[in-house]
């Protein structure tokens, strides 16, 4: 590894008014490098930028430029793959946390910075009575959820995050590689627009999403743990929930199996008197655990903070796969998992969620001006594995070698069932899988024709970092 010399790094902050936080002064600094959500994100960079204004932001893209030194952007830090928002001496992390600005126009359009978590702007949309389309965990940043497509509690509503930026008199704002501020819509800059929408980081840094509200949507939900044991009848009721969505887009569902329990998340976009009758297979099962939360009415807000997942320190890994519906496949993953676990240490935990997308959930991205990512109109599963260890415990190479040995299994039972999808989300993919390459050969073409146009140096793929980047995408 080659670490950045005193005079290469003294040349690059000379260049940069604003502030950077280097390793002398220790606290500032280990707070920023402990700022990500999974402690395998926690490396010393050469440095953490810290913008406050899009002057700043094109500050510091006019010093990476001239320098050529490596950076990552950062606003949350959720992406659990090392080197994405985090670097390591050789670099430095723009960190877009403070480009939290929250504005509504009078036609009901909220205009928000990236640095924004999903819980920030979900508690100051409900003082208007609104709700946006966002993540389940209310402390996900705007940016990496919205560039990554963005699976929401009821994305078969109205779609999924990405197809909430508004289009026609709204605009994303995009800071490019030359540190020009340029919009984009369903009127300007449309090819940015859509590219952006699934794409990720590889065009620029936006500094404004323009999102679609909506009157504030009310929220019935509950959280049933179950006995892993009865995983086939814990499958058909997912499936039968699954078909139940191709009648009613208001039903929203997860179901995560994890040591020791199924946690089963029954999610309605309305509060009616009675519980839909879409839910009744789980009430019916005779496995039940515990009710983790009782039945609630509330809001995107409130259920977010319900499933928000713990900031304890520990080591993350993910990978993902999308499939058609399945008891058999189900059922097949069933036993990937339990095979690829069996190994593990008590302190390494492997876990899985089924997260299912309609057909309605497709239509109304569609309706909105389409994405970049190519999705296929039929009911689907965007399948999350995730393994958590100890930064003390069970070892790095076993935690994921057991999360390969699952993933691969189920991509190799999907394809021969003939029920695999391409498609990859972007937000559940590992840095190894291909998430670009999987939205189809047109549609990768049309990102590089984006790239060519808006960043024809190629900064944004030549000293970024890492990341899901058209360099890498076949």
């Amino acid at each position: 590894m080659v670490i950045l010399t005193a005079a290469a790094f003294s040349q690059f902050r000379t260049a940069l008014p604003c502030k950077v936080v280097t390793p002398e002064a220790a606290s500032d600094y280990e707070a920023c490098k402990i700022a990500a959500w999974s402690q395998t994100c926690w490396t010393p960079a050469a440095g953490y930028i810290q913008v406050k204004s899009t002057q700043e932001l094109a500050e510091a893209l006019g010093a990476i430029k001239k320098t050529g030194i490596k950076f990552a952007v950062r606003t949350t830090g959720h992406n659990p793959n090392p080197g994405f928002s985090s670097v390591d001496e050789t670099a430095v992390v723009v960190d877009i946390r403070q480009l939290q600005s929250r504005d509504l126009t009078s036609d009901g359009i909220a205009q928000v910075g990236p640095g924004n978590t999903w819980g920030e702007v979900y508690a100051w949309l409900e003082e208007q009575k609104l709700s946006a389309i966002g993540g389940r965990d209310q402390q996900v940043g705007l940016g990496g959820f919205l560039l990554g497509g963005g699976m929401g509690a009821l994305p078969n509503l109205y779609g999924l995050g990405a197809d909430g930026i508004k289009n026609f008199e709204a605009r994303v704002q995009v800071m490019l590689a030359d540190g020009k501020l340029v919009n984009a819509n369903a009127k300007e800059n449309t090819d940015l627009w859509r590219a952006l929408k699934g794409g990720g980081s590889n065009f620029g840094i936006v500094t404004r999403f323009d999102l679609e509200t909506h009157p504030l949507i009310k929220v019935q939900y509950t959280i049933n743990l179950y006995n892993p044991d009865d995983y086939v009848e814990i499958i058909k009721a997912t499936i039968k929930v699954q078909d139940e969505m191709e009648k009613d887009p208001k039903i929203g569902l997860f179901t995560n199996f994890n040591q020791g329990y199924v946690a089963v998340g029954m999610l309605y976009g309305d509060t009616p008197a009675e519980g839909p009758q879409a839910f009744e297979p789980f009430h019916n099962l005779t496995s039940l655990l515990n009710i983790a939360c009782p039945s609630k009415n509330g809001t995107l807000l409130s259920l977010a903070k319900t499933m928000g997942h713990a900031q304890e320190p520990k080591k993350r890994a993910i990978r993902t796969a999308t499939t058609k519906v399945s008891q058999d496949l189900y059922e097949d993953v069933y036993m990937t998992w339990k095979d690829a676990a069996k190994n593990l240490p008590a302190d390494c935990v492997l876990h899985y969620t089924i997260q299912p997308l309609g057909t309605a959930g497709v239509q109304a991205g569609k309706d909105r001006g389409e994405s970049i990512m190519g999705l296929e109109s039929v009911p689907q599963c965007w399948w999350v594995f995730t393994c958590e260890w100890p930064n003390d415990g069970c070892d790095d190479e076993a935690a994921q070698q057991a999360l390969d040995t699952m993933a691969e299994g189920v991509h190799a039972a999907a394809k021969k069932r003939g029920l695999l999808l391409d498609f990859l989300c972007m937000s559940f993919a590992t840095a190894s899988q291909k998430v670009l390459g999987s939205y189809g050969p047109d549609n990768v073409k049309r990102m590089e024709a984006v790239a060519a146009k808006y960043d024809p140096e190629g900064v944004f793929q030549k000293l970024q970092n890492s990341g899901f980047l058209l360099r890498n995408s076949i």
